[in-house]
Parts: C-alpha cells; sequence; structure tokens
C-alpha cells in the first residue's frame, strides 16, 4: 500500500497515491476541520478529499441557501480555462434538483440516462458516473456533494457512498460553523454601524453629518460597494434627491436629483416594504447615468412613525452575487434605527430654530417698544420746533435733515424688526409675507397697495425668500418718503427656476441711465448688494415725471444655467 498524504500535502493539492487508505484521508479530513484555514478553503479541501477517497476525477459542494437555491458552487478537477469555458455556474436545475428536491444519497451509472437529465453546457468536460450525497447539518439541508467520472470507468460503490456521507458530515459542521460565525460577525458589525450613529447622534452632529455617519456604518455591515440616503428634496418636495453617500466614486451622486418615476426608491416609499433589486434593472439606471457602476442592491424605507422620510440604498458591486433576504432583514432593523436617530437630530434642530425664533421677536418686540418709539417722539419733537415761526433760515433747514434722519433711522429698524419676526414668512411663504407687507404698509401710509402675488410652486431657499421681503420692504419705505405716490402695485412670479419680484408705483420718479439711477442713494444700493448676494440681479425703471418708478429684482435657483 503507498504512502498516505500528509495533512501539507492535502493542502497543497499533491497527488494521492494509488488505493488510498480511506481511514487515513478520512482522519485527514478531521485535522483539516480543525485547521486555521478559512471555511471556503476548508470546503475546498474537502471536496478535493471526496475526489481521492472515491476515485473520481471530478468533485463539487453545491451550497443551497435559505431558498433552497444554489447560492455557491465549489468545484475541483476542472482547470481555470474549463471553468470559463463552461460559464456561470449550475443554478440547481436536472440531476442537481433533484438532489435538492429528494436530499437522499444518489449513484447513476450514466448521467445522461436519468429522466431528469440536462445537456451539458458547451465547453463542458463529458461525464458519465455519478455520485450525490446530501449535506446536512442541524437537520437543514445545506447542499449536495457531487462526484462523476470514477477512474476506470467503474461505477461508484456503496463504500464510496459511505466515504462521501462522512466527508459531507464534516462539511455540514464546517458550514454551521461559518455560518454562525458569519452572523456573529454580522451582529458585531451591526452594533458598531449602530453605535456610530448613536455617537453621531450624541455628539450633537447635524442631520448631514449624522447621515454620512449612517452611509458609512451601513456600507461596512453589508460590505457593499455603495451606499446612499435618499431624502425628499427641500426645494422640490415631490423630488427625491441623495442627501448622503458613501463609497468610490459617490462624489458623483452627491445632491444628485432622482428621475421622477421608474426608481427602486420611489417605489419603496409608495409601498413602505423594503425590496431587493436585480443588477441591471432599471430602477437603478440612474445611478449608471451618473458614472458609477454597480450590481445588485437593496433598498429600505426610513420610517418614522409610520410615515417613510426617505429610502437607505445599498448597492454592491458589478460581481457580487444577489442580495437575501437575510442581508435585507439585519439592515431593515439598522434602517429603523438610523430613521429614529434622523429624527431625533431633526426635532432636535426644530427646538433650536424655535428658540432662534424666539430670540428674534424678543429682539424684535424691544427694538419696536424702545428705539423706534424714541427716534418717532424726537421726530415729532422736531417737526414741532422747525414749525416754530422763530425758527428760520439755515436752522430750520437743519432741524428738517435731523428730523428726516430720525425718521430714515425709525424706518429702517421697523424693518429690521418685522424681518426678524416674520412668523408668515417662516411658515406660510414669500407670497403671504409679501402680502401681509402690503396690507400693513397700506394702512401706515395710506396709500392704494394692490398686489399680484403667484403663489403656485415649490418654497425658494430660506436666504432668498428673507432676501427678497427686505428689498421689498425697502422698496416701500422709498415709496412712502420719496414719491409722492397714490398707488404701488407689488408683485412676486415664478417661471421655472427663476422668480421675479416688483414694486412699481405712480410717484414722480427720478433720473435713471443703464437701470441705475443718476444718484442712487444707500436704500437703492442696499437693494442691489442684497440682491447680488443672493445670485440675482436689480433693475431700477424710472424717469422724471408721472411715470412712476419700477423695482425689479431676479433671481435663479441655484445650480440651474443662467
Amino acid at each position: 500500500m503507498g504512502k498516505v498524504p500528509t495533512t501539507a500535502a492535502i493542502a497543497h493539492g499533491s497527488a494521492a497515491p494509488p488505493g488510498p487508505d480511506r481511514a487515513a484521508l478520512l482522519l485527514e479530513a478531521g485535522v483539516l476541520l480543525a485547521s486555521d484555514l478559512s471555511p471556503r478553503r476548508v470546503l475546498e479541501r474537502l471536496v478535493e478529499l471526496a475526489a481521492r477517497v472515491t476515485g473520481a476525477r471530478y468533485a463539487a459542494f453545491g451550497v443551497l441557501g435559505e431558498e433552497g437555491r444554489l447560492v455557491d458552487f465549489i468545484p475541483h478537477g476542472l482547470t481555470p480555462e474549463e471553468v470559463r469555458a463552461i460559464g456561470p455556474p449550475p443554478q440547481g436545475r436536472g440531476i442537481l434538483g433533484l438532489l435538492v428536491e429528494r436530499p437522499e444519497p444518489l449513484r447513476l451509472a450514466r448521467i445522461s440516462e436519468h429522466p431528469r437529465a440536462h445537456r451539458f453546457p458547451p465547453g463542458h468536460p463529458p461525464m458519465s458516473t455519478f455520485l450525490g450525497v446530501p449535506v446536512r447539518g442541524r437537520g437543514a439541508l445545506l447542499g449536495n456533494l457531487y462526484l462523476t467520472e470514477k477512474e476506470g470507468g467503474a461505477e461508484f460503490d456503496a463504500d464510496d457512498e459511505a466515504a462521501v456521507a462522512t466527508l459531507a458530515a464534516l462539511a455540514g459542521a464546517m458550514v454551521v460553523n461559518a455560518r454562525a460565525y458569519r452572523a456573529l460577525e454580522q451582529r458585531e458589525t451591526w452594533l458598531r454601524a449602530l453605535q456610530q450613529t448613536t455617537d453621531a447622534m450624541l455628539q450633537g452632529a447635524s442631520v448631514q453629518g449624522l447621515l454620512r455617519a449612517i452611509v458609512r456604518a451601513a456600507r461596512e455591515l453589508t460590505d457593499a460597494e455603495l451606499a446612499c440616503v435618499v431624502l425628499a428634496d427641500q426645494d422640490h418636495p415631490a423630488s427625491l434627491r441623495v442627501a448622503a453617500v458613501a463609497g468610490p466614486r459617490g462624489h458623483r451622486l452627491e445632491h444628485l436629483l432622482l428621475p421622477e418615476r421608474g426608481t427602486a426608491s420611489l417605489a419603496v416609499i409608495r409601498a413602505g416594504r423594503p425590496r431587493l433589486v436585480a443588477a441591471g434593472s432599471r430602477q437603478l439606471a440612474w445611478i449608471g447615468d451618473a458614472g458609477v457602476t454597480v450590481g445588485p442592491a437593496m433598498v429600505l424605507p426610513l420610517t418614522v412613525d409610520r410615515e417613510v422620510a426617505g429610502t437607505l440604498l445599498i448597492a454592491g458591486g458589478p460581481d457580487r452575487p444577489p442580495f437575501r433576504h437575510a442581508d435585507l432583514s439585519l439592515v431593515d432593523s439598522f434602517a429603523s434605527q438610523a430613521a429614529l436617530a434622523v429624527d431625533h437630530v431633526r426635532l432636535q434642530e426644530t427646538l433650536q430654530h424655535l428658540a432662534v425664533l424666539e430670540e428674534r421677536r424678543r429682539i424684535a418686540r424691544d427694538l419696536h417698544d424702545e428705539p423706534v418709539q424714541a427716534l418717532i417722539y424726537l421726530a415729532r419733537r422736531l417737526e414741532r420746533v422747525a414749525a416754530d415761526p422763530e425758527v428760520v433760515g439755515v436752522a430750520a433747514a437743519q432741524l428738517g435733515e435731523v428730523r428726516d434722519l430720525a425718521v430714515g433711522v425709525a424706518d429702517g429698524l421697523r424693518q429690521l424688526t418685522e424681518g426678524l419676526r416674520s412668523e408668515v414668512l417662516e411658515e406660510r411663504g414669500l407670497p403671504a409675507a409679501l402680502a401681509e407687507l402690503g396690507h400693513r404698509f397700506q394702512e401706515r401710509s395710506g396709500l392704494e397697495v394692490r398686489t399680484v402675488l403667484e403663489e403656485d410652486g415649490p418654497r425658494w431657499p430660506p436666504e432668498v425668500e428673507k432676501g427678497w421681503l427686505r428689498i421689498a420692504q425697502e422698496a416701500l419705505s422709498n415709496v412712502e418718503r420719496h414719491a409722492r405716490a397714490g398707488r404701488v402695485e407689488i408683485g412676486l412670479r415664478q417661471r421655472g427656476d427663476r422668480l421675479l419680484l416688483w414694486i412699481r408705483d405712480d410717484g414722480v420718479g427720478f433720473p435713471v441711465r443703464a437701470g441705475r439711477p443718476l444718484r442712487e442713494g444707500l436704500g437703492l444700493l442696499g437693494m442691489r448688494e442684497r440682491a447680488a448676494l443672493l445670485g440675482g440681479a436689480l433693475r431700477v425703471c424710472s424717469g422724471m415725471g408721472p411715470a412712476g418708478t419700477l423695482i425689479l429684482a431676479r433671481v435663479r435657483r441655484a445650480g440651474t444655467p443662467s
């Protein structure tokens, strides 16, 4: 009898001697099971041992997933060129499917004569004799060991079957242990990912900072190529936008607006349930259109109080096998925790925002109750003094200038307090705030005010809405102080990504050249600078006489072509 190969020889794939000692090889298999090789490496060597024990030229281990389908296939005896020529691994049909349906040992003298036999794909080597043995662990079917082409053309016998059954038991133990270890690793990764989001929340991270922590943790949790959070867009509530992303070339997806229909995120938000998405699905086409290549994906809802605020999208690389329902369940739990964390931070930011608004209201009340009232009282006293018949000449002119200055400062502070405490702007938007402004101006000035305000369309960024309101306030102040007008029109119109504000009066007007007054005061200069800071422009149309004055302020939404 030839020399029995050692564990090292088996691990290096050296050829077995003629007529191997099966007991010795099975002992070697037990030693191999206790080695420090990776689980897949051990399974590869067990498959190789099964071929040696039975004298088979080819062997394989088909690993079953949760749904009873082959999710992995570990072959032995085929060259890399033959593997490439055969193409994708088997899907568990034909005789392989029969062993899944009826998990019991099967020996065949000729594979081709069995009723369930399928024709081999092109490039597949010929195979005749066959032995299949189920691999079980803890009462569950985990897969099957397959052997073909026994040496010398002989059939596999009962001794071969018994030897392979022993190896199948060892393989089952290995698969069970590997899955338990993987589940433990996943649990540790899940806890670490949850800890990262919790730390970010406790450290006072912003919503954006927390979202970045979530996508980084989700990518680590699933060993994915890409992870991103998709939320409703602030400027377009009916649309979805990538709020945070982690992964190679992820910068190409940052802040990207998703198509209005046909995306997996939109389907998940509508259904409120997570879903698995196959590689190449049109529901992921928008990612490829941005220049990022991904494979299969899973999309999960970010749900708080039964309302879906967005989705967590996780995609594997192009060569990754499909995600499983177990992966979906694990990340679904993490997504729920992440949604709660986002909701918590948003609540904190809302409370901080309310605190800022309350402080603004307090400052506005203080300014209105003390400095503004004092300046108005001062202006009235100056006006009475200037009206004294004994005050004439230069003194009367200077008193009039000081009075006008006091009125101007009071008016400026009044505008400032209105800007600080504009609850209508915060809650209902710019059209409503302009309507309220026109109403207050008409009551205060006695002028007739007409409003032409379009209220359709999405909200604009807060700084734009507040800036446009301040421009309208300053323009009305100029009308009240200088125009000697009888009527004023306040207009607001939105066309696509362009916002137009105008203030028109029927007053006396002033000389203008190329859209600018010949002598531009601080009020007009401040309006022009405010519009420019917001990426817009201001134009003045006026002239001497009854034509009046028209103030036009235009701005485009950020990111749109000019």
